[in-house]
């Protein structure tokens, strides 16, 4: 392996953005940069909204997440969620627990680094393997220094909003927004 290709990989693996030919200096994080990032990608460019509320949408169908604030999209990853025997649960959530180095208590012990816990029972969003399709027990799966930016930007009580379908995004943001915590669903 070449010099040049060496100092490429490891620019790569310490980068937080990771999409290829993401245009850095662009003022929002489209759609199209979303649907092109590859298994194991993220964006991430919390200076884009550095202030406000935030909401962090799931699609399991796409298996991608984002995360916006103040409205606007701040970083975006792909995930791995549950298998179909171990499904995620879909709904409008909010984040009930942060754990920095949390264990499984159900799963041999297995590392769920930067845990975001959004269920009683137990389902999180936390750092994981991400190979591009479900292999999770019910937890999302985020790139390891995805989670662990998002694990420090986002307080106890953030909507997760947990989806099958194509959201729209302003859409989804607004009424998830909108949701007190009295009826959300834990």
């Amino acid at each position: 392996m070449s010099r040049s290709s060496i100092a490429a990989l490891l620019l790569a693996i310490s980068s937080p953005v990771l999409a290829q030919d993401l245009d850095t200096n662009a003022p929002s994080i489209t759609r199209a940069d979303v649907s092109r990032l590859k298994p194991g990608e993220f964006i991430w460019k919390p200076s884009l909204a550095p202030a406000g509320s935030m909401t962090i949408t799931v699609n399991l169908r796409a298996q991608r997440a984002s995360v916006y604030r103040d409205h606007v999209r701040i970083g975006a990853a792909t995930i791995s969620a549950g298998r179909p025997r171990h499904r995620t649960p879909t709904g409008v959530f909010r984040i009930l627990e942060k754990d920095r180095i949390h264990r499984s208590k159900k799963y041999d012990n297995a590392p769920m680094p930067f845990t975001l816990r959004f269920t009683r029972a137990g389902v999180a969003l936390h750092g994981g393997i991400v190979p591009g399709y479900p292999t999770s027990h019910g937890c999302v799966h985020l790139p390891r220094a995805f989670a662990r930016a998002l694990f420090d930007e986002a307080p106890i009580g953030t909507i997760v909003v947990v989806t099958n379908e194509r959201p729209w995004p302003r859409t989804v943001i607004h009424q998830a927004m909108s949701v007190s915590s009295e009826t959300a669903t834990e």
